[in-house]
């Protein structure tokens, strides 16, 4: 074949390129845009809740390491049956059993004799929040686990 046949074909292939190029481009302008509509994210009851247990869990766990026993835990900790959940079919009997382990936990650290004793009970109370959020909601399982006090030895 000869140069010029070469660049010729090369030349008419380029131009069906940008030929085609400049058609999908006034095709897709033409095209109305669809308006997105912005849903704004409406946090669960359990949510809600679960953010206050760790924020008060905190707070217990300040005064247990400060040698402090508290004597109760927020009633609305009792809620977790009770508050909606974002997806309420995914709440099962293991989700029960682990939020009754929870709540069983609470009791526990608030009858410790002694700090030792409400370390150990406070920290059962995390692992099992860890266990819950392992199965169903691990997102916030980093900050869960940095919550346990250390024990000394």
């Amino acid at each position: 074949m000869s140069k010029k046949l070469i660049i010729g074909c090369f030349l008419i292939g380029a131009s069906f390129f940008l030929a085609c190029e400049q058609v999908i481009e006034q095709e897709t302008k033409s095209i109305p845009k669809k308006e997105k509509k912005l849903e704004m994210y409406q946090d669960s009851e359990l949510a809600l809740l679960m953010r206050k247990m760790y924020k008060d869990n905190l707070e217990i766990r300040d005064s247990i390491i400060s040698g402090e026993i508290p004597e109760s835990f927020p009633e609305d900790f009792y809620s977790i049956h009770t508050a909606n959940a974002t997806e309420p079919e995914k709440l099962d009997d293991t989700f029960r059993a682990l939020a009754d382990t929870y709540l069983n936990n609470m009791k526990i650290i608030t009858k410790a004799k002694n700090s030792e004793e409400a370390k150990a009970a406070y920290n059962n109370m995390i692992n099992t929040c860890a266990s819950c959020h392992t199965l169903y909601c691990p997102g916030p399982l980093a900050k869960i686990k940095k919550m346990k006090i250390p024990l000394e030895n």
